[in-house]
C-alpha cells in the first residue's frame, strides 16, 4: 500500500480528538486508538477464511493506521457484543397507506415506523420519503374519511426517534423530505 506519510509520522492527536475517542469509540478495555484500531481489524478479518484471518487482519490494521477509518458505527461497534448496525444511514420508504403495504408495494406508515424504530434501535439513521403519503384534506375512500397529510405523521417519526434510544446511548437520526 502507498502512503503519503510514513507509518509512525503522524501528527500529534488534538485534545477534542481524544474526548471524542473516550467518549464514542473506547470500550472497557482500550486505552488508545491503537486498541481501537485492532479490535475493528479483527472484526474486519474475521469473515475470512481462518487460514487467512492474521493476514487479513493486518492488512486492515495497516490501513487503519495509515488513516483510513471507518465510518462512526463501524469504528464503534465493529469487534464488541452490541448488537448494531456497522451502516451508518438507511433509506426507509413510507406507503400511502396505515398498515400493511400500498398498492405500490411501500411499505405502510406504522409498519415503515416499525422498521424505522429497529434500525434507530440498533445505530442506524434513517431518511424518510413522505410525498406517497397523500395530502391533507384528499378523501379516503376505504373509511370515507380525510386524510390527515404527511406533516401529522413525520411528527409521529419524529416522536418515535426522539424515544428511542440508539445503539451505544445517543438519540436516533433522521432526514425527512416531500
Amino acid at each position: 500500500m502507498k502512503r503519503d506519510t510514513a507509518a509512525g509520522n503522524t501528527l500529534p492527536a488534538q485534545s477534542i480528538s481524544l474526548d471524542v475517542l473516550k467518549e464514542k469509540y473506547l470500550k472497557d478495555d482500550e486505552q488508545n486508538d491503537q486498541d481501537v484500531y485492532r479490535r475493528v481489524a479483527r472484526a474486519f478479518a474475521s469473515v475470512e477464511k481462518e487460514a487467512d484471518r492474521a493476514r487479513h487482519e493486518a492488512l486492515f490494521l495497516e490501513n487503519l493506521q495509515a488513516g483510513a477509518i471507518g465510518a462512526g458505527r463501524i469504528m464503534s461497534a465493529a469487534g464488541t457484543a452490541i448488537q448494531a448496525t456497522l451502516i451508518n444511514c438507511f433509506v426507509q420508504p413510507v406507503g400511502d397507506c396505515i398498515q400493511g403495504f400500498d398498492a405500490d408495494g411501500y411499505p405502510g406508515i406504522y409498519e415503515a415506523l416499525r422498521e424505522a424504530a429497529e434500525t434507530m434501535r440498533r445505530g442506524g439513521g434513517v431518511g424518510y420519503d413522505f410525498s406517497r403519503i397523500r395530502p391533507r384534506g384528499a378523501r379516503v375512500k376505504g373509511t370515507a374519511s380525510v386524510a390527515s397529510g404527511p406533516c401529522s405523521y413525520i411528527n409521529v417519526f419524529d416522536q418515535s426517534c426522539s424515544t428511542v434510544e440508539s445503539a451505544g446511548a445517543r438519540r436516533g437520526a433522521q432526514m425527512g423530505v416531500l
